[in-house]
């Protein structure tokens, strides 16, 4: 049931977010003490599914900043799930830092993983709603292709940018 409502949740939030209609929550964030709650939670999925687990703060981070903290769980969720789901060995990384670009403040995130990769001509459809980079991946290791187009509409949202 966890699995459905997730499934369910996620296909909801794409179309809210295609039609224009999902409102970010702006509020003031602890960066420090969210950072720690993220890598945390990272750390026991990854643990969970027998990897290791690499994390590095770039930089220092200021105390307070306004962004919508549950929705950034949400990209960070769907990149890590994404990452083990494709890596049977090794280890995954979770890397934040922000940048300062004239007023604004960026939180620049990378996760990197030892997984079986994605060959360069077919990077393009990653971040494609309901689109796998390949045909067999989705028989060999399910998912709805909606998590890393999430991913890139809620980013796009916040007015940053995700690459592979």
């Amino acid at each position: 049931t966890i699995l459905l409502k997730t499934v369910i949740n996620d296909i909801l939030d794409s179309f809210k977010l295609q039609d224009g209609k999902f409102h970010l929550c702006i509020e003031e964030v602890h960066l420090p003490a969210a950072v720690t709650q993220w890598s945390k939670l990272a750390r026991a999925h990854v643990e969970s599914c027998k990897l290791k687990f690499n994390f590095s703060l770039i930089g220092q981070l200021p105390q307070h900043v306004l962004m919508d903290g549950v929705r950034v769980q949400q990209i960070l969720t769907n990149l890590i799930g994404n990452a083990t789901k494709f890596t049977e060995a090794g280890f995954v990384s979770l890397a934040a830092e922000v940048i300062v670009d004239g007023v604004r403040q960026l939180l620049k995130v990378s996760v990197k993983d030892t997984g079986l990769g994605v060959p360069r001509e077919h990077q393009h459809r990653l971040f494609q709603t309901f689109t796998q980079a390949d045909a067999t991946i989705s028989r060999r290791f399910g998912g709805t292709g909606l998590g890393l187009a999430i991913v890139r509409d809620l980013v796009d949202l916040m007015g940053g940018d995700v690459q592979s």
